[in-house]
């Protein structure tokens, strides 16, 4: 599926249900909030990055706070209908990063690895 078709299918779901993962964590406990990977968070809003076309969805924890973070940085429940849509844009983007990197190994790669300081 393409990243064009799975926002419009995000988007007819919003709001919704997700759990975040480590730079999405980080980003809450920076503006103060303490988030864990099992906290819901419910996706607001979705739209694709000028820059790298990344699906990005707005995202907030009770009512308070919002961050904007990439849908491969978010996890939905599996009983959710968009689960294994959004598991294989996950793997898709990966792969994707991973060719265009030519040094990175994609057998170790994670997605948390694009977000860490340089």
């Amino acid at each position: 599926m393409s990243a064009q078709g799975l926002l419009v299918e995000v988007k007819k779901n919003i709001p919704f249900r997700v759990y975040g993962k480590g730079p999405v964590i980080e980003l809450f406990r920076e503006m103060g909030l303490f988030v864990d990977k099992k906290m819901p968070l419910q996706v607001t809003d979705a739209f694709r990055s000028d820059e790298s076309g990344e699906i990005v969805c707005e995202v907030t924890v009770e009512g308070k706070g919002k961050v904007s973070a990439a849908l491969t940085n978010l996890k939905l429940d599996i009983t959710h209908p968009l689960y294994r849509k959004v598991k294989n844009y996950r793997a898709e983007v990966v792969e994707e990063l991973t060719q265009q990197e030519g040094d990175v190994n994609s057998s170790t790669f994670k997605m948390g690895d694009l977000y860490r300081k340089k």
